[in-house]
């Protein structure tokens, strides 16, 4: 079935394309007879290829656009998923979360970006008054807090 398809589409095609060559011939023979400049005339299957090359680059920049959006979310993410490690490692160390967000990386050069985003943004670190428990998130990419681009891990 598929290939009758195939076959009716070429068919039409090429209906197509000897309507248009006639068309031109009979534009050339009108524009020579009344000495007028030739007119551009687009041939069905160029405006196809035309179309199409248009249609796959936006698809193109439409797919890039959402993968690179869920990029910068990811590696947020996975930032996140550190500092929550390492705060859970303090508050086993010392009994109680961090007051500060800058404490658990004291002088260690390799934690020295664990605190920020992907926008290079702080996280937002709050600790409760008992110690015991924290909000951490990003700010996301507008960089205001309470939207909807807000990252955090529950």
């Amino acid at each position: 079935m598929e290939a009758l398809a195939g076959l009716f589409a070429e068919v039409l095609l090429i209906f197509e394309e000897f309507k248009f060559w006639l068309k031109r011939r009979k534009q050339r023979r009108y524009e020579q007879k009344h000495n007028l400049p030739p007119k551009r005339m687009w041939s069905p299957l160029l405006k196809i290829m035309v179309i199409l090359i248009l249609v796959v680059s936006l698809g193109f920049l439409l797919r890039a656009n959402l993968f690179l959006h869920s990029k910068e979310e990811k590696q947020t993410t996975k930032k996140l998923s550190e500092v929550i490690l390492l705060l859970e490692h303090e508050k086993k160390s010392t009994g109680e979360y961090p007051k500060k967000l800058s404490t658990i990386i004291r002088n260690n050069p390799l934690l020295k970006r664990v605190g920020v985003d992907y926008w290079n943004r702080d996280f937002v670190y709050t600790r409760h008054a008992t110690g015991e428990s924290y909000n951490l998130y990003s700010l996301g990419k507008d960089g205001v807090a309470d939207t909807e681009d807000d990252i955090m891990i529950d």
